[in-house]
């Protein structure tokens, strides 16, 4: 009976979270004359996207672009997604609505491959531009995809793209904030697609080695704006345990934390601290990697995260190759070998079948004085949506656009949420308002989606080396970020 009303509890409760959604705010409420025309249309006070109620596109192919890569296959406009039958069944009645709703059809495209500059998504950007073309109607790059064709000129900056409003609450109101350089914002993202989603960074921890070790005011202390390193710390220091008697900590003892290399900007974005950041008085990106505050927090992330006595970092050479990966780790902490694990949501499917029960937390404040959490979508792995630079028909692009982001917001975010949580052993409604603060408060930092400095390659090389050279770093490389930043600036002023 209680597994009933808490999974009645769960379903009342998603529709409201997906507004939540990645910082997204209210937009003022205007009445539609012609969302009386569109099949379950919204209530006449309900937001609705400004664009004409009367156009159609005559069987139009709308071609959409998805970069994948190894990790996250997930194609944002098809509905054949492994593992994901809920949201397919969502994108499906989505698709299919607007291409009654404009007479289009929706045709999906997907690349595989290398997800960094050099990688097929900005192959194909460079190609159009050069040939002076468009291949593609929208495109959902890999983040250093989108940001490499932003810097070379070969996408459009949408705020120019008529009828995309990126004001309306199914558009990231925080990709709106740390993305827009100099005014100009090339790429984004949103209810759109759920790429940014799955590989948004969150923390899961064991419930069974938390009750045993009687740590009960997890979900509390993030309620109550607590949830601090010094708490994070403090419990991982307090459960590990050497299981084999063999006196070395290894891959068969139990630790306070599982963790891998790109914890260290997860951490970060959990302290909302960044490589570069936009300065919200003159629209600038500036360096804001090293000062007092992140060189303690990075002696604080290196000084546990390889403590071997306390945290098992699955990079480490020391470890055998089939503990040394995201899937090694996962399956530690299925196994009970670690109070936290660090990892995305991406992987919560890999434990639906696991017979343990876990919870999920946002990283931690760096202290109590933070007013909000953080968090950090994994730029590896998550797309954004750009549009090419030249697009034959701007209006038409834009009004389309608009409308996919409209209804995934009322279809595919709510189904996606849904699934995360559904196929659990144990469902815990304490789980759903950690589910807000993660997707309200996470964050996009432009100096790693531009490479500024080469840092963020440099800081996953420090963590895999287990050695903490952060300060060398940041100094070492800060006159080639500027010069980065600098030009970066300009071009982006310059732009038109």
């Amino acid at each position: 009976m209680k597994k009933i009303i808490v999974a009645l509890l769960l379903l009342c409760m998603l529709t409201s979270l997906f507004s939540a959604c990645a910082e997204k705010k209210p937009t003022d409420e205007t009445a539609n004359p012609g969302a009386s025309d569109v099949t379950n249309a919204p209530a006449e006070t309900e937001a609705y996207p400004n664009v004409p109620q009367d156009v159609t596109y005559d069987g139009y192919s709308f071609r959409t672009l998805s970069c994948l890569c190894d990790v996250i296959k997930f194609v944002d406009f098809k509905n054949d997604n492994t593992d994901y039958d809920i949201v397919n069944e969502a994108i499906f009645r989505r698709n299919s609505e607007i291409e009654q709703l404009l007479d289009i059809v929706i045709e999906a495209h997907e690349e595989s491959g290398n997800v960094f500059t050099t990688g097929i998504g900005t192959m194909i950007m460079r190609q159009d531009f050069t040939a002076g073309e468009s291949l593609y109607d929208l495109c959902g790059l890999s983040t250093w995809h989108a940001a490499s064709s932003a810097y070379n000129g070969f996408l459009t900056d949408l705020k120019t793209v008529p009828y995309l409003d990126l004001n309306q609450s199914w558009w990231d109101q925080r990709a709106n904030i740390d993305l827009a350089i100099q005014g100009k914002m090339y790429y984004t993202n949103g209810d759109i697609g759920i790429t940014d989603n799955l590989a948004t960074h969150c923390i899961l921890f064991s419930k069974t080695i938390a009750n045993e070790k009687k740590i009960d005011d997890l979900y509390d202390l993030v309620l109550e704006g607590k949830w601090t390193w010094d708490k994070f710390e403090g419990y991982i220091r307090s459960v590990s345990e050497n299981l084999d008697g063999n006196d070395v900590m290894d891959e068969f003892d139990r630790y306070g934390l599982l963790c891998w290399n790109d914890a260290f900007q997860a951490s970060f974005g959990g302290t909302r601290s960044k490589i570069g950041s936009v300065n919200q008085e003159t629209g600038a990106l500036e360096l804001t990697l090293y000062n007092d505050k992140t060189s303690t927090l990075a002696e604080r992330i290196t000084g546990i995260f390889f403590d071997n006595d306390y945290a098992l970092q699955c990079y480490s050479s020391k470890y055998s190759a089939k503990v040394s990966n995201a899937g090694g780790m996962i399956s530690l902490f299925a196994k009970g070998q670690g109070l936290f694990v660090t990892t995305m949501f991406r992987i919560l499917p890999d434990l639906r079948n696991e017979d343990m029960d876990f919870g999920i937390l946002p990283y931690p404040k760096y202290d109590e004085t933070q007013t909000e959490y953080g968090g950090y979508v994994g730029a590896t792995y998550s797309n954004m949506y750009a549009i090419e630079h030249f697009n034959e028909d701007l209006e038409r692009t834009g009004v389309i656009t608009e409308m996919l982001a409209y209804l995934a917001s009322r279809y595919v975010t709510p189904a996606y949420y849904e699934q995360t949580l559904k196929g659990r052993e144990v469902r815990d409604e304490r789980d759903i308002p950690c589910l807000e603060i993660i997707f309200a408060n996470r964050s996009f930092d432009p100096g790693i989606h531009y490479e500024v400095g080469g840092y963020t390659g440099k800081l996953t090389d420090m963590m895999k080396a287990m050695t903490n050279q952060f300060e060398q770093i940041s100094k070492a490389f800060e006159t080639a970020a500027q010069r980065k930043i600098e030009h970066l600036n300009e071009k982006f002023a310059e732009a038109s």
